[in-house]
C-alpha cells in the first residue's frame, strides 16, 4: 500500500463513544434489538440527539408530521438507517476540508455536496422513500474520499504537483492521476472507508458499483444506479452542466433497460434549476 495512504489510514480519527457503542449494539444484536435500549446509547449524547431531530425534521425526509423524540426517530427511520445517518453525520464533522489540489473551490465543493445530498433525497422521497432513506447517508459522504485523499496530499507536500499534473490533463483523467498519487482512486477509498467504519453491507456494495452499476446484482443494482445518477449530476468541475444533466438522464434510461425503473418525469421534476436551465438552453439552440 502507499506509505501516504497507510499513513492516512492509521491516522483516522476514531468515532465518538457514543456513535462505536450504537454501531457496535445493531451490529452484534441481529434481530435481536430494541428501540429503548437504542435510545438509551443516543441519550448519552445531547448534541447527537439533537442532530437527529434536526434531520428528522429537515427537507432530508420530508416527514409529514414534527419528530419529537428518538423513540420517534427510530421508528420513522428504522434502525439501520439510524445508524447510517449518525456514522455519516459524525465523520461529516471530523474532517478539515480543502480540497485545493483538486483545483477547486472548497466553498463550491460543499455548497455541490449539500445539493447533492438534497437532490437525492427530493428526487426518490415521493417514488421509493426507503430507496431515499437509505442513500442519503452515502449522498452526505459521496466525496469524503477526495477530502481526505486532499488532506493527504497537503500534508505530503504533493498538492501542487498533484494539482499540476491534473491541470496538465485539463482535469480529464482524475482517477488515474490520483491512483499514481495516492494509490487508490477516491471512489475505491470511499468504499473502503465504509467498510472501515462499518456501515451496512448494502451501502458498501452499492458504492462499490457506483462506476458500473449494471454489473450489480439484486437490490445492490438500483442503489447503484441512483447513486450514479446523482454521481454523474453534481460531478465536481461541473456540476448540473448540461452534458452532465444528459449523461445522468443517459444512466436512467440504461436503468431501464436493466429492468430498473425510476420515473423519468418525477427525475426531471426534481433536476435542480441550473440543471433545468442548462438543458432548456441546449434544447433552444
Amino acid at each position: 500500500m502507499n506509505p501516504l495512504l497507510l499513513e492516512t489510514i492509521q491516522n483516522l480519527p476514531p468515532l465518538p463513544s457514543t456513535v462505536t457503542e450504537l454501531r457496535d449494539y445493531i451490529d452484534s444484536n441481529g434481530a435481536n434489538l430494541e428501540a429503548n435500549k437504542i435510545a438509551n446509547i443516543i441519550q448519552k449524547d445531547p448534541l447527537l440527539v439533537a442532530e437527529l431531530l434536526r434531520l428528522a425534521n429537515s427537507p432530508f425526509y420530508g416527514l409529514s408530521r414534527q419528530v419529537s423524540t428518538i423513540i420517534q426517530v427510530i421508528s420513522l427511520l428504522r434502525i439501520n438507517n439510524i445508524k447510517n445517518v449518525v456514522l455519516a453525520n459524525s465523520l461529516k464533522s471530523t474532517f478539515t476540508i480543502d480540497v485545493s489540489p483538486y483545483g477547486l473551490d472548497t466553498a463550491s465543493f460543499l455548497n455541490n455536496c449539500s445539493k447533492e445530498a438534497d437532490f437525492i433525497s427530493s428526487w426518490l422521497k415521493e417514488e421509493n422513500k426507503t430507496l431515499a432513506n437509505t442513500l442519503v447517508p452515502c449522498a452526505m459522504l459521496l466525496r469524503l474520499g477526495m477530502i481526505l485523499l486532499s488532506n493527504m496530499l497537503i500534508k505530503a507536500s504533493k498538492d501542487k504537483e498533484f494539482l499540476s499534473e491534473n491541470k496538465a490533463h485539463n482535469f480529464q483523467d482524475i482517477r488515474e492521476v490520483e491512483n499514481r498519487y495516492c494509490g487508490v482512486d477516491s471512489v475505491s477509498f470511499l468504499g473502503f472507508l465504509f467498510d472501515y467504519w462499518h456501515f451496512d453491507e448494502i451501502l458498501i456494495q452499492s458504492i462499490a458499483y457506483i462506476d458500473t452499476p449494471h454489473a450489480a446484482n439484486g437490490e445492490v443494482k438500483k442503489n447503484a444506479y441512483a447513486l450514479a445518477i446523482t454521481n454523474c449530476l453534481f460531478e465536481p468541475y461541473a456540476p448540473l452542466s448540461h452534458f452532465n444533466s444528459k449523461k445522468a438522464i443517459a444512466l436512467l434510461n440504461e436503468a431501464k433497460n436493466q429492468n430498473i425503473d425510476f420515473d423519468m418525469g418525477n427525475f426531471l421534476a426534481n433536476l435542480p434549476k441550473e440543471a433545468k436551465d442548462n438543458l432548456a438552453q441546449e434544447l433552444g439552440s
